[in-house]
């Protein structure tokens, strides 16, 4: 990622760097055994005579598989579920790693068979000036909903603090605070416009509904499902931006992300649910993650016309060719 200068990365991060040393996708280990930060599979069985003994993977990329329920879904003392927890954007319930492409079983958000998601439409005279690639060498900070659409392609956590009369949402990169209180308080009249927006919370049933407005123009949305950065676009005055939280079990919180914006969209945006599943591991723990703009824009500015004019090019290519092939999820 250009203009990204990491502090601190997971252990699977690191781990990640030794296993792309090794060529094809292992077989996932059956279900069950010992719980660990693979999200509790067996150990591979012994190699049979004549055949190599099982690899191991270095960050145990060999032991993920897709997390069982869990349970019951936890409730607070007002009978609401209890969002709290953190969360990875997989069904695995840990870090995993574009690099190293696990099943997309695992590490997809959604299943576009069993329940597509559309591209947003765009107006036409909206497509110049709202949807291009973001600037070479820029470090946008997080927002609502980036922080957490991103995280399709950044593979972090999101986690919720849930207590009476609000709820934080917190991701690791962008590192993002979000508080959204759930007393039933309206909007302001007149609201600041922030990068998070100003948000409120209400439950309906058992889905807390989170309604977002006033958010800073400067922000783009990152298109839910789709890769590449290049699909990112800028909106108006006017976005309203509403998130639907859900906790069928214990170890999975769906997302569902509606974007409706009349000055750039032909209708709102309506993503899939989207998964997410909880932390497996006990002593997963916070890392700064920052994002600071470095010397590559000055970089940029210094490079000939033609460089410069290929690399928008290239955006602007990626972005339509994405648009044609519609959505994949991750």
């Amino acid at each position: 990622m250009s203009g990204l200068k990491r502090a601190l990365v997971s252990g699977a991060t690191a781990g990640v760097v030794a296993g792309l040393c090794i060529g094809g996708i292992p077989v996932l280990a059956q279900r069950g055994g010992g719980q660990g930060r693979g999200g509790g599979a067996q150990t591979a069985a012994p190699a049979q005579q004549g055949t190599k003994p099982p690899v191991k993977i270095a960050g145990d990329f060999d032991k993920v598989k897709i997390l069982e329920p869990g349970g019951a879904t936890p409730r607070a003392r007002d009978g609401h579920p209890d969002l709290s927890g953190r969360y990875y954007p997989n069904h695995a319930g840990r870090m995993l790693q574009g690099a190293y492409r696990i099943p997309e079983a695992i590490m997809r958000q959604f299943d576009p068979e069993k329940t597509p998601q559309e591209n947003p439409v765009f107006r036409p005279d909206a497509i110049e000036k709202y949807q291009h690639p973001t600037p070479y060498g820029t470090c946008p900070p997080g927002g609502t909903p980036t922080s957490i659409t991103t995280q399709a392609t950044e593979h972090g956590p999101l986690e919720i603090v849930q207590v009476p009369g609000r709820v934080w949402l917190l991701t690791e990169f962008p590192q993002t605070i979000r508080m959204v209180p759930t007393d039933g308080r309206p909007h302001p009249n007149d609201p600041d416009t922030s990068f998070n927006g100003d948000s409120v919370g209400r439950w309906e049933g058992d889905t807390l509904v989170i309604d977002t407005v006033a958010i800073d123009t400067r922000m783009r949305n990152i298109s839910v499902g789709r890769t590449g950065d290049s699909n990112a676009w800028l909106h108006s005055e006017k976005e309203h931006v509403i998130e639907r939280f859900s906790r069928p079990s214990k170890n999975y919180l769906m997302y569902q992300l509606t974007v409706e914006d009349p000055e750039v969209l032909m209708k709102p945006f309506v993503s899939a649910p989207h998964v997410w599943t909880l932390a497996q591991d006990p002593n997963d723990v916070w890392t700064e993650y920052v994002c600071s703009a470095n010397e590559e824009p000055e970089v940029y500015k210094n490079l000939d016309q033609q460089t410069k004019e290929e690399y928008e090019k290239s955006g602007r290519d990626a972005a339509t060719q994405s648009g044609r092939q519609g959505g994949r999820g991750r």
